[in-house]
């Protein structure tokens, strides 16, 4: 029987000393054609020695340097990997996770099988140190069906991260990839724009994916969540003008936003708290009207508070609609 091939595209930065550990969970799945991508970010650690070692051992592994007129960053990383993929599905993958060994089979059985999805998901599972330990943090319930599942997404519902699904390579189009200039959210705005229009999922309720906690990454720096304002409101911008009449949406954008408000007031940046209200002055149209007179709210009491130079926000229910 010919299988299917399937692309995996891995991006990675200076991460030899767990990448080892992912690339050994891909060359254990039981499905077997597969190509793995890996697109160095300009490593300085031994990343180029190890890759080495197993594109010699193994045919199907690609190691790639991102292009010198491409910007720095996973996000051009991916789209070159995808610009250099055949397979008809595509897995998007971190170089510091794992795959369960029926990853790739379970997932590409479930979609030949069922024509009419456009792409599928499993359980994930946290760990954090040494995954032989099993020393689990967290893992997820029983995935459940969304009637509409472009909403329970973007309101964290259902939650469907990078590493996690597999899709049919058609739904990427150059339109449809990665936007580089964005520093953080980027999965979010990309499968955003795919879920929009193609929100046919599958559900497969087996531990599949093992993603590793507490690795420093762009989001996290020394253990402390790190949040890119810019990039953030630039994401959900596009979330809101997609949508401007979904209430729940709405809703939950303007909540999310004022979250990241207080949250700058916290670290005292106080500019990029005000951008974040100046977003939800911007959006408060769409608000039903209890939320609109709660805003007005927030506005008065931000002033307060930065006059007060108040980093602090043991006061923060003032701040929340």
């Amino acid at each position: 029987m010919i299988q299917t091939l399937i692309s995996i595209i891995i991006p990675t930065f200076n991460r030899a000393h767990v990448l080892g550990e992912t690339l050994d969970s891909i060359v254990a799945q039981t499905y077997t054609n597969w190509e793995c991508i890996i697109v160095d970010d300009g490593s300085t650690d031994y990343t180029a020695e190890l890759l080495g070692f197993y594109c010699e051992k193994d045919y199907r592994f690609q190691f790639h340097s991102r292009p010198k007129n491409r910007p720095k960053g996973a996000n051009a990383c991916r789209n070159f990997g995808f610009e250099l993929s055949k397979g008809e599905f595509i897995h998007w993958f971190d170089s510091d996770d794992l795959m369960s060994r029926d990853n790739l089979l379970d997932k590409v059985n479930y979609l030949i099988t069922n024509k009419d999805l456009d792409f599928c998901i499993g359980k994930i599972v946290r760990f954090e140190g040494n995954f032989k330990d099993d020393n689990f943090t967290y893992q997820h319930g029983d995935l459940k069906p969304e009637k509409e599942l472009y909403t329970a997404y973007i309101t964290g519902r259902l939650s469907i991260l990078n590493v996690n699904p597999l899709w049919r390579r058609g739904l990427f189009t150059p339109g449809k990839l990665y936007d580089e200039s964005l520093e953080q959210f980027q999965d979010l705005d990309l499968f955003s724009r795919i879920i929009f229009e193609n929100n046919r999922l599958g559900i497969i309720n087996k531990n599949l994916i093992y993603i590793r906690r507490n690795n420093e990454s762009i989001s996290t720096v020394n253990s402390s969540f790190k949040l890119d304002v810019p990039s953030f409101l630039k994401v959900k911008e596009r979330l809101i003008t997609r949508s401007p009449c979904n209430k729940t949406i709405v809703v939950y954008i303007i909540k999310d936003v004022l979250w990241a408000m207080r949250w700058s007031m916290a670290k005292k940046a106080f500019a990029e708290a005000r951008s974040c209200l100046n977003f939800c002055y911007k959006y408060r149209n769409l608000l039903p009207f209890p939320y609109r007179a709660r805003l007005l709210r927030v506005g008065v009491f931000f002033k307060l508070f930065t006059a007060l130079n108040g980093g602090d926000t043991r006061f923060r229910s003032y701040l929340k609609i």
